[in-house]
């Protein structure tokens, strides 16, 4: 058993550096046909793929992603606040900020083509299945692993900033740096769920809520 898990401890890593790598690959601008391609994304199915493999490196099998405590999880005052922030920043720099930073508002919606005002139901399934899959990704696999190997600061870190980059899109330099500013800032703070609750199912939450709010106000 030691040497299975110790095998799966070098995957873990393996994981880490292609999911770092492909989070930057939006920064290459690459294109085909004259369609600029995304695939930073693919990070969040490598993310999943190696929660689920690298599991047994866990002390249990619902480690980071709780299904049964979560609703209990939420109830936490202190996790309430935390989860609700995102969603606070959001509504704040929208009002007062957003104003201040011509093109952000296009910005944010050329890079967010889930968004479609015709078919709104599959507009939120992308949604839900989005933010849940980027936590399972971020938090339950890649900060978790950080966080065993270096602690909790610099895993938050890391692992809000690589979650960051996998949302650059060309554009204005003054936009794009606001734009990667508040997905980081909004990381941060999915982090500190995660880490106060070990359960992405709690960050989901709190992600699913600040995006559900950003895409009301955008549309």
């Amino acid at each position: 058993m030691s040497i299975v898990k110790n095998d799966l401890k070098k995957i873990v890593w393996i994981f880490l550096a292609v999911m770092t790598a492909i989070s930057f690959t939006n920064l290459l601008n690459l294109k085909v046909d004259g369609e600029t391609l995304k695939l930073a994304g693919i990070s969040v199915i490598i993310g999943i793929i190696a929660y689920f493999v690298t599991a047994k490196t866990n002390d249990n099998k619902n480690e980071g992603l709780n299904i049964r405590t979560f609703p209990k999880q939420m109830l936490d005052i202190k996790v309430i606040i935390l989860a609700l922030i995102p969603s606070i920043i959001n509504i704040v720099t929208t009002f007062f900020v957003d104003p201040l930073i011509p093109g952000f508002a296009e910005h944010l919606g050329s890079r967010t083509t889930m968004l479609d005002k015709e078919n709104l139901f599959p507009t939120i399934f992308t949604l839900v299945m989005a933010a849940l899959g980027e936590e399972i990704a971020f938090r339950g696999f890649y900060q978790k692993q950080l966080t065993k190997a270096f602690g909790i600061v610099p895993a938050l870190i890391a692992a809000s900033f690589v979650f960051a980059m996998g949302h650059f899109s060309i554009g204005e330099p003054v936009v794009v740096i606001y734009d990667l500013s508040l997905v980081f800032i909004n990381a941060v703070f999915y982090g500190l769920v995660f880490y106060k609750t070990d359960n992405a199912w709690c960050s989901f939450i709190s992600h699913l809520l600040a995006n559900a709010i950003g895409v009301i106000l955008i549309l």
